[in-house]
């Protein structure tokens, strides 16, 4: 009924989040690993290691390759929010009522945590796997299964969050660090506890 409908209005941008986030991850971090790999190939690797510490060099890709990332992702939601107020179509009769239902700026600041948490812990995953990769040919070898095993799990979570917020799978995941990210953003639009937001942010930063 009308209670389904609005809580189907306010989850169309946290679930446009969720697939923005598993698009962008997986593009940044394959431009990650795909750098650390080719220096590992290359024994490049090691002449940077003699100036640097491992740490450093890891943390400086995140960062500036992250932030690459994050320029893409403005430039997508740029464009959609131009699309949505200056033209008048399906994006804007999907995009502008979800906007304008998202009124509390305590659920716009925790949107933005979760995206970008869930960001850098996919690629904080994907630089792992470069960093014990000699060539692209095993990097896939430990890749396929690692995408897998996000995006299964990611799937089945955003049609049960819609279904029902209460689905214990949902509550689950939530809790699981590699999961938390994608479950908290697909559930903010039904409505989260206050504590099951600040527990699942804490357990994201000790992570």
């Amino acid at each position: 009924g009308k209670g389904r409908s609005v809580i189907a209005t306010r989850s169309i941008v946290p679930i446009a989040l969720v697939y923005l986030l598993l698009l962008t991850a997986i593009t940044t971090g394959s431009m990650m690993l795909q750098g650390v790999v080719e220096e590992r190939s290359n024994k490049l690797i090691e002449s940077v290691l003699a100036c640097i510490k491992p740490d450093a060099l890891m943390q400086g890709k995140l960062l500036g390759l992250g932030a690459v990332g994050l320029c893409i992702v403005l430039v997508w939601a740029g464009c959609a929010l131009g699309a949505a107020y200056a033209f008048r179509g399906i994006v804007a009769d999907l995009l502008l009522p979800s906007l304008q239902s998202l009124d509390n700026p305590w659920i716009v600041a925790a949107m933005i945590f979760y995206f970008l948490s869930g960001y850098l812990v996919l690629s904080m995953v994907f630089l792992a796997i470069g960093s014990v990769s000699d060539s692209m040919q095993d990097a896939q070898a430990y890749l396929t299964p690692v995408i897998m095993l996000v995006m299964i799990p990611v799937i089945i979570l955003m049609q049960a969050a819609l279904r029902g917020p209460d689905e214990f799978i949902v509550h689950l995941l939530s809790w699981i660090p590699l999961y938390t990210p994608f479950a908290m953003l697909a559930r903010l639009g039904t409505g989260v506890s206050v504590g099951e937001i600040a527990g699942t942010s804490a357990l994201l930063v000790a992570f």
